[in-house]
């Protein structure tokens, strides 16, 4: 795919990076487009893109999650089923502000992962062919863990993942500083999302330096409809 024609900024780390994939795709919506990765199910959409173009994407791609800025394409994606959030993005503005701590360390690529959900495995697995991924270990197991899932010329984003059973004993705090500093030292900026709903990634943030900057709508799959009601066998209830 050829570099797209959106500037470098922190909201478009998806879209370029998206493009930078060869097994990624383009469509063009009326004035705007979407870039989509199948293998990571997401789909960003740029530009003026026409509502009706966007909605039809979104249909022929139903277990994609879509990232849009407009809020009338919010609104129409609102219209699938989808669940629409706010995304809040921050920038590092105090990198002195990262802890200088020891305890994570790079999983190495013959590190097996059967513990992991498998939704977790699939993208450790993609983050591992793309670049380094730092993790924490907590007896002898790697339980939270810190990539880059996508990156641009100035950009990288932040994506932490800690194990239920291992939170809050501060590993994501841990593993995100070792991974922001390792990608920082390669001449890219972080970019860290989070749905306005998210109060601890909001938190954590903060801790760590960053403040907002601008902000995306998340329009996630919809649910799986619930079935049918089952006929009964005997009579309605009714009055009488």
């Amino acid at each position: 795919m050829t570099p797209l024609e959106i500037p470098d900024a922190p909201r478009h780390v998806e879209a370029h990076g998206i493009a930078a994939d060869l097994t990624s795709w383009r469509r063009e919506l009326g004035p705007g487009f979407a870039v989509g990765n199948d293998g990571a199910y997401l789909v960003v959409v740029c530009g003026e893109a026409d509502a009706g173009a966007t909605l039809a994407l979104a249909r022929a791609h139903p277990r994609h999650t879509f990232l849009v800025a407009a809020d009338d394409l919010a609104a129409t994606l609102r219209g699938t089923g989808r669940g629409v959030v706010r995304a809040i993005l921050h920038t590092l503005q105090d990198p002195s502000r990262l802890p200088d701590v020891a305890g994570a360390s790079l999983l190495a690529s013959d590190v097996r992962l059967p513990h992991l959900p498998d939704e977790l495995g699939e993208e450790l697995g993609a983050a591992r062919a793309r670049g380094d991924v730092w993790a924490a270990w907590v007896d002898g197991v790697p339980v939270s863990f810190a990539y880059a899932p996508w990156r641009s010329a100035r950009w990288f984003d932040v994506s932490v993942d800690t194990l239920a059973g291992s939170r809050q004993l501060g590993l994501g705090t841990i593993v995100a500083g070792a991974m922001i500093r390792g990608e920082r030292a390669n001449g890219r900026e972080p970019v860290w999302g989070a749905d306005e709903e998210n109060l601890a990634s909001l938190r954590l943030a903060r801790r760590l330096g960053f403040t907002a900057v601008d902000e995306l709508w998340v329009a996630p799959p919809a649910p799986p409809a619930l079935p049918p009601d089952e006929p009964t066998d005997g009579p309605a209830d009714g009055p009488g």
